[in-house]
């Protein structure tokens, strides 16, 4: 009697709380019984012939044999093996990537023979090579570590112990990819595809993890199964791996070992706009980036990248929090990152061809350079030149429209996640190239944000809880008018300007355009205006009158006649001018490669000039003469060297 309460006691029990017989029964047996109660760990399925062990790291599918993903690991399995020796192994495991070099991949003989398809199948299903390449580096590695292991095994190990071979994830890092894509080519006729941008970081987000693969826990039978994420997307499993289990309830694991986190950042892209590439009326283009593991923290606001990644998109938010399921956000899961200020000291993350070396050596040797050079940086603008669309790197702001954080940085919040990111202004998005600043009397208080970029050549920001300093290697030149209109010349040229005298002593040559009345020059910036109004153009004489603007170029040359009469161009005289886009290439060649340096006499008539200068400073009228000043004519000897 006792046995049967007991056993309809024991049937409602389990049936009340599995829901069944058939549930209750394995949950309550394994909650008496403490050793069975430890639960089956497991990750997906796998064929037990698998000869890569790290497949599972890449596929979520099965392994077979005859699969084109396997006679693709095969190839690549045998170029890396050919390519072993030029890699760190050590390193390799450390970074957990590899960088693979397009060009010696796709130009390959072995591996153009056995995939002649191999640069389409990389560019329109990146996602299924780059995880071939690499698990074969993943399967080269282990082999490599297995035969390493049977060598101590022959020596004889200590204990008899086996080491565990783990190597983990490995992903191949593609550079030197081509062509490279323009920002506003993102359309959505690329999306998963493989493409290559270069721009400027302009924002910079924190560091966060981001489960790629995680482990959830049956409710019913406490089995362990783990569920690749795809891009960081919450799944839950749709069942148990149990056969005899039919339980739809799972618990995130996140301390279990089959789950796997990475670091995430995100950085904003902005595009790189040349002379012959700028849009009026058009804000430059950005493209979000998504950066994992190793590729954190490669590059800070105001760098130039390069950036080769799989275009992807992501849901956008509506507004009041409504999400609206038919509107997608573009942005880049970078597979590379590669950043201009580690190659090269003055890099501006310009190539030069073999056609562009010689042209280039072809306008060195002119007799006349200053001259070529003037009169090709705008013949088309009648007396102020457009310094920025020549420079390699060039940034233009207007002093009444432009903000302190717009010169410098900016700290806000992301709208998600409420962390801290930084947006750079002009000064660091000029960072080793040209900020030009039109307007510069009216900026006001802003000037002060200048001094300690022109100073210590760096932007630093102190908020509550956040400290940071970014680079802003960038030459500024600034046009300013007068107070009233016109120069007082019994004021000083900070009185005629309102610029402290802290400010003006961090300009190395400052210059007085003084609207003088001169009836040549006025004749022919009157038929200038007129051809031009009548559509005639008015080229040549622009050329002939911009001379006495560029008179800054070459003020130590010991010559009698002005330097405004040796650049005119004389009646006759034809004068080929310099296309945009190679004057830019000249320009940076000199600024990447050509750094004279000081001989013992020039600095000792330097020395002996700054010391005369600094007698003078005595007089009530006098401009301080700091050595700011000797650093501005160390400077400006450097660059009268440089062949510009």
């Amino acid at each position: 009697m006792s046995r049967e309460a007991s056993g309809r006691g024991s049937w409602r029990g389990r049936g009340w709380r599995g829901g069944g017989g058939w549930r209750g029964r394995p949950w309550r047996g394994n909650s008496r019984n403490p050793s069975t109660s430890k639960p089956g760990v497991s990750a997906t399925t796998l064929d037990r012939l698998c000869p890569y062990k790290g497949w599972t790291l890449y596929f979520t599918e099965g392994f077979v044999e005859s699969s084109l993903y396997v006679e693709k690991i095969k190839v690549f399995e045998q170029y890396f093996t050919s390519q072993i020796h030029l890699y760190d192994k050590d390193e390799i495991e450390r970074q957990g990537s590899v960088l693979v070099d397009y060009k010696a991949l796709t130009e390959n003989t072995e591996v153009c023979m056995a995939l002649p398809d191999l640069a389409n199948q990389l560019r329109e299903q990146p996602e299924i090579s780059l995880n071939c390449l690499g698990l074969a580096i993943h399967q080269v590695l282990t082999l490599d570590l297995e035969r390493h292991v049977t060598v101590l095994q022959g020596e004889g190990l200590p204990g008899g112990a086996t080491p565990l071979i783990n190597i983990p994830h490995i992903s191949a890092r593609l550079y030197n990819y081509e062509p490279l894509t323009a920002l506003r080519m993102l359309r959505a006729s690329v999306f998963g595809r493989l493409v290559c941008v270069r721009g400027t970081v302009v924002r910079v987000s924190n560091i966060r993890p981001l489960c790629t693969r995680l482990a959830f826990t049956c409710s019913g039978c406490s089995h362990t199964q783990s569920l690749t994420l795809t891009h960081g997307k919450f799944t839950m499993p749709t069942k148990c791996m149990q056969p005899e289990c039919r339980s739809r309830s799972f618990v995130p694991n996140r301390s279990s070992p089959l789950t796997l986190t990475v670091d995430w950042q995100t950085i904003k892209v902005q595009e790189l706009i040349g002379g012959e590439q700028r849009e009026a009326g058009r804000i430059p283009r950005t493209v979000e980036c998504h950066l994992t593991s190793d590729l954190c923290d490669s590059a800070v606001p105001g760098d130039t990248v390069t950036i080769t990644g799989i275009v992807r998109v992501s849901q956008e938010d509506g507004s009041k929090g409504k999400k609206d399921k038919c509107m997608f956000l573009l942005y880049i899961e970078a597979n590379s990152v590669s950043n201009s200020k580690g190659s090269c000291k003055r890099s501006s993350g310009i190539e030069f061809s073999l056609k562009e070396l010689y042209a280039i050596q072809e306008i060195h040797s002119q007799p006349n350079l200053l001259k070529l050079i003037v009169h090709s940086l705008c013949p088309a603008i009648y007396g102020h030149l457009a310094v920025c669309n020549v420079a390699p790197r060039g940034i233009y702001v207007c002093g009444n429209t432009t903000s302190t954080s717009g010169l410098t940085v900016t700290l806000s919040r992301e709208a998600g996640s409420g962390d801290y990111s930084l947006e750079a202004g002009a000064l660091v998005l000029g960072d080793q190239g040209l900020c030009c600043i039109d307007e510069f009397d009216k900026l006001g208080q802003q000037q002060q944000a200048l001094l300690e970029a022109m100073e210590q050549q760096t932007i630093s920001l102190a908020k509550a809880g956040l400290v940071c300093s970014l680079p802003a290697r960038t030459s500024v030149i600034a046009a300013a008018n007068p107070v009233g209109g016109h120069y007082n010349r019994a004021k000083t040229v900070s009185e005629n300007l309102k610029m402290g005298s802290a400010l003006l002593s961090r300009f190395d040559v400052v210059f007085l355009l003084l609207d003088v009345p001169d009836e040549s020059h006025d004749r022919k910036l009157s038929e200038h205006v007129m051809a031009v109004r009548s559509g005639k153009g008015g080229a040549s004489s622009a050329m002939v009158t911009r001379d006495d603007i560029q008179s800054q170029h070459s003020l130590l040359e010991p010559v009698e006649t002005p330097l405004s009469d040796r650049l005119q161009v004389c009646p006759g005289e034809y004068v080929d001018p310099i296309p945009p886009s190679l004057l830019r290439k000249y320009v940076g060649y000199a600024r990447r490669y050509v750094h004279p340096s000081l001989s013992a006499s020039a600095a000792q008539t330097l020395q002996e000039f700054y010391l005369s200068l600094r007698s003078h400073t005595h007089a009530a009228d006098a401009t301080p003469i700091t050595t700011r000043q000797l650093e501005s004519l160390i400077r400006l000897t450097e660059l009268e060297k440089m062949g510009l």
